[in-house]
């Protein structure tokens, strides 16, 4: 991105509290400017810096919804009291939806369907303060990049949507009908709270979250959850000649949508061998790995009795998991190069290494397809567990258009009985399958075509077209809902990674692109419709 004025010098005209500032871009002081030209002025110049201080204000709330739902998270609740604050200083109205589940923000009048609906989510995924080199709740601005929890994904977007809103009030303009900002407080765990809300209160003719990409992204795939488990157990049969230790213990990732950035295995010597000969065996399985994993890292260590086998990765969003590195990936290759006790923990990393290793499209599974305009089915082992005497893998898939439900769930059916057969039946799948479907918007009509014009004129980018994305947004709960950012094409997304950051420009014009949206959609006056000769 090219830097833009508000971030190379500050703009005198932006001094000063909302009112005077709104002034320096009024009609008398900019005469001969359009409405659409003065909003964009003032925006350009002075909503960055708003922005960031608004981010940084709302990543201060520790809000990871799956340490504690929105109806129990106290820090949720402060956040919600806070945005109410905040709305009621700005000339918004503001409610609270369930239990905490969705914080709704209003301008304009109307008691009809709303015009505009921006969708948001105020929680976020856990941050493993070992994994992060900054304290992951304490955002800062360190070499032109907003650094914290949620600054991509939600909470700077959701300042942007704030500020663009806040900016147009300021200036007097009223938008046609009402304009919704939706934060919906379960998005990375628990939707059933924005379900119920996107289900019973009235749809906004044009919606658009601000969770994924641009130039829009109008398809999302299916979000799938599966599960494969193994009671860990004594070995299925007597130990083969040469067999050196027992996996006691395995763990890789942090949750279910993120890419395991790194993956342990604990082993124990079986009878007749010693911590020393397992941690020599582990060595020389590691140098054997190397020449065919360039890009291995791993490391091995005692612990007491114990030998430790940790293997290092690229911890990235599931739904993009072919741009990261899965650490289990590699442990389970190692592995494979040990001659195990054939425990339920050594079955199931020989499922990943035979199954998933290598894989991020569902071959070794029998699950492959694609679509032409959704790309090819994504599979990704995420999360690896022992716990209550048992060993469960977690994985997550994103399925394009292509096959129905049905199909897909016949495939799944197939591909569990096969890794039940290959394991002697130690291998089964788990409890709680989850098959979603893909959502996909209408590419032609108003909102995707207005929102892609926006694009290609502020990107100086004619060529783009409507896009699809493998991750799941509260999008798919609103027909013909679209996304609109925040992540530009090219650009690493580090939404769900440890050091979680934001470049300032991808910000500045990221709000200056919404705030053109929302004139152009909610303020602009309604195009005139030609009647039919």
């Amino acid at each position: 991105l090219a830097p833009t004025a508000a971030l190379a010098a500050k703009d005198p005209r932006c001094a000063g509290k909302p009112a005077a500032r709104a002034a320096r871009f009024s009609d008398t002081a900019l005469k001969g400017a359009s409405a659409a030209e003065r909003y964009t002025a003032y925006v350009q110049a002075c909503a960055l810096d708003d922005v960031v201080a608004l981010t940084q204000a709302l990543v201060r709330f520790k809000t990871v919804s799956s340490e504690a739902p929105a109806s129990k998270n106290p820090e949720m609740a402060a956040m919600g009291r806070y945005l109410e604050t905040w709305a009621k200083a700005h000339g918004f109205g503001f409610r609270t939806v369930g239990e905490n589940d969705v914080f709704e923000l209003s301008w304009g009048e109307g008691t009809g369907e709303p015009l505009l609906g921006l969708v948001f989510h105020g929680d976020v995924v856990p941050a493993a303060g070992h994994e992060w080199k900054r304290a992951p709740f304490k955002p800062v601005v360190v070499n032109g990049r907003l650094h914290g929890r949620g600054v991509e994904d939600d909470k700077g977007p959701i300042a942007s949507g704030l500020v663009a809103l806040a900016m147009a009030n300021d200036l007097g303009l009223k938008p046609r009908g009402r304009v919704l900002v939706i934060i919906g407080n379960g998005e990375e765990s628990d939707w059933s709270g924005m379900t119920k809300y996107a289900t019973t209160e009235p749809k906004p003719t044009h919606v658009i979250s601000v969770d994924s990409g641009y130039p829009v992204m109008a398809a999302q795939s299916g979000f799938v959850a599966w599960t494969l488990e193994a009671p860990v157990g004594p070995a299925l049969a007597a130990a083969k000649e040469g067999t050196i230790a027992r996996a006691v213990d395995v763990n890789a990732g942090e949750f279910l949508t993120q890419v395991p950035g790194t993956a342990t295995l604990k082993l124990a010597a079986v009878k007749g061998q010693t911590p020393e000969t397992v941690l020599a065996a582990v060595k020389a399985a590691i140098a054997a790995e190397g020449p065919a994993r360039k890009d291995l890292k791993a490391d091995v260590k005692r612990e007491g009795a114990t030998v430790v086998l940790t293997t290092h990765g690229n911890a990235v969003h599931s739904s993009v998991a072919d741009e990261g590195h899965n650490a289990l990936w590699d442990l389970s290759a190692v592995a494979a190069r040990l001659s195990l006790e054939d425990n339920g923990i050594a079955a199931m990393l020989r499922v990943v290494s035979q199954r998933f290793d290598g894989d991020h499209h569902g071959d070794k599974l029998g699950l492959a397809y694609q679509d032409a305009l959704m790309g090819p089915l994504l599979v990704a082992p995420t999360v690896l567990r022992v716990k209550d005497g048992a060993v469960s893998l977690g994985i997550n898939m994103r399925r394009p258009r292509g096959e129905d439900g049905p199909t897909f769930n016949a495939a799944l059916d197939a591909a569990a009985k096969r890794v039940g057969e290959e394991t002697g039946g130690q291998v089964k799948e788990g409890k709680g399958r989850y098959v979603g479907d893909p959502h996909v918007a209408d590419t032609s009509g108003p909102l995707v075509q207005t929102l892609l014009d926006i694009y290609k004129r502020q990107r100086k980018d004619p060529d783009a077209v409507p896009g699809s994305i493998r991750g799941g947004t509260y999008a798919r709960l609103f027909p013909r809902a679209v996304d609109f950012g925040p992540a530009f094409p090219k650009e690493p997304y580090t939404g769900h990674a440890p050091d979680e950051s934001i470049a300032l420009e991808t910000l500045d014009l990221g709000t200056r692109m919404l705030a053109e949206a929302v004139h152009t959609l909610a303020i602009a006056p309604a195009p005139e419709v030609k009647a039919t000769p």
